[in-house]
């Protein structure tokens, strides 16, 4: 599974209401079209910091990433290298 479909998934897993990864376009508002609350939002950014090795502050919930899907995907994706980059260096790479 693929870093896009993981991220789909998970948001599937925490909509309130019932949708399938294929419902998931750059477009889509999480927060409206898929009806994420604030305890859905809490769920999906643990879930998000499990599965993707990252860590979100709490600010960095905001309703701009999570107005659409494609700036939610770039912020995880965004997320994802830092951790990455930090990895390597601590690694000396």
């Amino acid at each position: 599974m693929d870093a896009d479909d993981l991220l789909k998934e998970l948001i599937v897993r925490n909509a309130a209401m019932p949708c399938r990864k294929d419902d998931i376009a750059d477009g889509t508002d999480l927060v409206n079209d898929l009806a994420l609350d604030s305890m859905s939002i809490v769920n999906l950014f643990a879930d998000l910091e499990e599965a993707f090795d990252i860590e979100i502050d709490v600010r960095e919930m905001t309703l701009p990433i999570m107005s659409r899907y494609g700036r939610f995907r770039e912020f995880v994706q965004v997320k994802s290298a830092r951790t990455a980059a930090a990895a390597g260096r601590e690694h000396g790479v």
